[in-house]
């Protein structure tokens, strides 16, 4: 039996960024926006296929270098369940691995290893609790489909700490929100 599995990646990044003032999915870091940057490390980490959503912010122009899709989420105001379904329902019912843009500092490699971790549903582990990125087998992968408007996956993640497997991924603490941090990670 082989130890890779076969996952579609969702990237949920169809917000405006309120917070930070700008689209943080097209914000340069190292001369490469991070919504490229997420999708290029979900394709390096195996996945099978990345499906981005997009909503406030056209995104394809961004991506085209990249065998994406990009979708749409004409509800992305509603919150990030909203985009989150979006990605979840044009990925049908295979296993998923939910991937942020603002998360920069997640490498491939620490997705292959929440990709290849043990269990239904496996979850990075930082700052003492579990969070995204997050991979959810074939049997899961319908619980993004339920998800509240205002909530993404973390708290169902949370709720169902049980059934998680955590993979320690303290670099995902680290993610752009504000203009300060953006301010910080720039030289």
């Amino acid at each position: 039996m082989s130890s890779v599995r076969v996952v579609t990646a969702i990237i949920p990044a169809a917000g405006q960024s309120a917070r930070l003032g700008q689209p943080k999915q097209l914000v340069r870091l190292d001369g490469e926006a991070l919504v490229h940057r997420a999708a290029r490390i979900a394709l390096e980490a195996g996945c099978s296929r990345v499906v981005v959503v997009e909503g406030a912010v056209p995104l394809r122009d961004v991506l085209t270098d990249l065998a994406v899709e990009v979708v749409t989420c004409p509800s992305w105001r509603l919150g990030p369940g909203a985009s989150l379904r979006e990605g979840a329902g044009v990925a049908g019912e295979v296993a998923v691995v939910v991937v942020l843009a603002d998360q920069y500092a997640v490498t491939a490699a620490q997705l292959r290893a929440l990709i290849a971790a043990p269990g239904e549903v496996a979850a990075a582990f930082y700052a003492g609790a579990l969070g995204v990125p997050a991979r959810f087998s074939v049997k899961y992968s319908g619980v993004l489909l339920s998800l509240q408007d205002s909530q993404g996956a973390k708290a169902w993640l949370r709720a169902h700490a049980d059934i998680v497997t955590g993979v320690d991924m303290p670099d995902a603490e680290l993610d752009l929100d504000t203009p300060g941090q953006l301010e910080r990670l720039r030289p």
